[in-house]
């Protein structure tokens, strides 16, 4: 192109003047078939020293395609960090040990930095402590399976405050190595989803407190049917007095207590004490609690552990569970019967597996495992397992249940490990 020769011209004129023995150059050319191609130029003087001849020697180096690579990025780039700047959500760049090397503006409405401020730090310095094992588990995940995860924690916000992030975290990996280049995060603020789901989870407690609240009253009515005919019956001055009697008022009063206790203990609120907690201790504490009752009833319960980390948790209250549902286990079966009690890792979870081979629950009826006054023993009134889910619910963990009719029942409560 004519506009390219000129600081070339300059350049050669130097170079036959001898002032230089090369030089480099990019410019525009315009082939036979009329397309303009852009190519690096290289120029070098010669001297050969058996002839005293003088050479410049000219080599182009065609840069056009990439050059046309090399925008199309740059139009890519610009456009994502157009996207990123006007998100809403906070688009992070990390390196693989999580710093921050690209933080979008959108974090200064949500944490209250300035992008610069952070550029250099990780995460870690920010998330709340209580919610700092999970998200390292989380991250280790993605650097070493290479899958995406999505969570939820509280970060620190500028002011000190806290406020909850919902995450999704993403490797991105080198073309030619393999290995995990950089990381990419998009967080959002989901605190008024997180107070809203907690409004929600306390409308259901009030919902769930009225529902039993006649539940009770429909299982106090019915002990009370008896009792209240008996001691008409007695108060009538009736001269056989049958001892009998006696029996079953005590009998229906028991239950009335049972009903009282087993539902204050589960709604009444009480402080719980977390600290670290070795699984394995406690659940030998409760199978060495009820194996000498259900040796005395021809029954046998078996405990097998394995190495396992520890958890955090309420001693007294993860015992209540234990005895709550191993004692299920052992009414189940019948004498002969066998319960055994595992303990191992799974996956993020430390698992305590109680499986009996008894009578074992219907299909359709495992659903309404856990609702108030349903329960699949005689006397029972169901409070109990309900009392095990909400437990082990505080402690971050679940309850599953499988059963076979005929074959026996399988319960997992699974817990987190703490790692500290």
């Amino acid at each position: 192109m004519p506009e390219d020769n000129e600081n070339d011209d300059l350049l050669f004129n130097e170079l036959m003047e001898g002032k230089r023995k090369d030089y480099e150059v990019v410019k525009r050319y315009i082939t036979r078939d009329g397309q303009v191609k852009t190519a690096i130029l290289n120029m070098s003087y010669i001297h050969d020293s058996l002839t005293g001849d003088n050479f410049y020697l000219g080599q182009l180096i065609d840069l056009t395609e990439k050059l046309l690579i090399e925008q199309t990025l740059r139009k890519r780039e610009e456009k994502y960090r157009l996207l990123a700047e006007h998100s809403s959500d906070m688009i992070i760049l990390h390196k693989p040990d999580s710093t921050y090397l690209y933080i979008s503006p959108s974090i200064k409405g949500i944490l209250g930095y300035e992008a610069e401020e952070l550029l250099g730090r990780k995460p870690h310095d920010f998330i709340h402590p209580d919610d700092l094992n999970v998200v390292r588990r989380n991250y280790q995940k993605v650097i070493s399976e290479l899958i995406p995860i999505r969570g939820t924690y509280r970060c620190k916000k500028k002011d000190g405050d806290y406020v909850w992030l919902e995450t999704g975290l993403k490797a991105v990996l080198d073309e030619e190595s393999g290995q995990v280049r950089e990381l990419i995060s998009i967080s959002r603020d989901v605190q008024q989803r997180m107070e809203t789901d907690e409004l929600l989870r306390k409308s259901e407690k009030l919902a769930v407190i009225g529902q039993m609240a006649a539940a009770v009253a429909h299982e106090i009515r019915n002990p009370l049917t008896p009792i209240k005919g008996f001691m008409q019956l007695l108060s009538s001055g009736l001269q056989n007095y049958n001892p009998a009697y006696t029996a079953i008022i005590l009998n229906e009063l028991n239950r009335i207590e049972t009903i009282i206790t087993e539902f204050l203990s589960m709604a009444k609120p009480h402080s719980e004490k977390m600290q670290v907690l070795k699984i394995d201790d406690i659940v030998k504490q409760v199978v060495q609690l009820v194996r000498a009752e259900a040796l005395f009833n021809n029954k046998e319960i078996t405990l097998e552990t394995a190495e396992v980390p520890g958890i955090i948790g309420d001693e007294n209250s993860l015992k209540q569970v234990f005895v709550n549902i191993i004692q299920n286990a052992l009414d189940a079966i019948d004498e002969n019967g066998i319960v055994h009690v595992t303990i191992f890792s799974e996956k993020d979870f430390i698992c305590v597996e109680i499986r009996d081979n008894g009578c074992g629950v219907p299909k359709e009826l495992l659903p309404k495992l856990g609702e108030p006054f349903y329960s699949t023993k005689e006397k029972g009134t169901g409070l109990g397992l309900m009392t095990s889910y909400q437990i082990i619910e505080n402690h971050k963990g679940q309850i599953n249940i499988e059963s076979t009719e005929g074959i026996g029942t399988k319960v997992s409560i699974m817990l987190p490990p703490h790692f500290g």
